[in-house]
């Protein structure tokens, strides 16, 4: 804790803050399930009611900096979108779901063996391309290794070379110091 009167005058407010910005963010979990369960029961009233009011909180948290300002347009993105989704399905259901079941009931077998072939034969020319692909890396691992012991001869040259100029100075150096 601290011990300096501005600090711990910081530091209560602090808290303070925390466990409001907490509430906060917890009714805009509560009002974004809230409309999701409104969504999900597709009563378009009740869900455009409860969208207005979450669109108000999620700008009044932005404006006072408890959340993001593009995570509140992001937010309020998706639930319009989810909205407006909700309004379009209903008039294409109906539509389309007398023509989808009378397809499937007719040509399920036909379907099945059409697309069986064209699978294998792009599953072998996958294979064909994978092999191709792993006897290039086998080719170019095989010479990698011995650049590498090329090179690791050449430093051992250097470093005997080396070992021999420093014997000579350590002898030159002895013959000085007996004269």
């Amino acid at each position: 804790m601290a011990n300096i009167k501005s600090q711990i005058k910081r530091a209560k407010q602090s808290e303070v803050r925390r466990l409001k910005n907490k509430s906060i963010k917890s009714e805009l979990k509560t009002l974004s399930l809230t409309f999701n369960k409104a969504t999900k029961e597709g009563d378009k009233e009740k869900a455009s009611n409860i969208l207005s009011t979450v669109i108000r909180a999620l700008d009044k948290a932005a404006s006072k900096k408890i959340i993001h300002k593009n995570n509140a347009a992001n937010k309020k993105a998706k639930f319009v979108k989810r909205l407006s989704v909700m309004v379009e399905k209903p008039a294409k259901k109906v539509e389309k779901t007398p023509e989808v079941v009378s397809e499937t009931v007719e040509k399920p077998k036909t379907l099945k063996t059409a697309t069986k072939t064209p699978a294998k034969s792009t599953k072998a020319k996958k294979a064909t391309t994978k092999t191709a692909a792993k006897i290039s890396t086998k080719s170019t691992k095989t010479k990698k290794p011995a650049t590498k012991a090329a090179a690791k001869k050449t430093t051992t040259k250097k470093t005997a070379s080396k070992a021999s100029t420093t014997k000579k100075n350590t002898a030159k150096t002895a013959t000085k110091k007996k004269n």
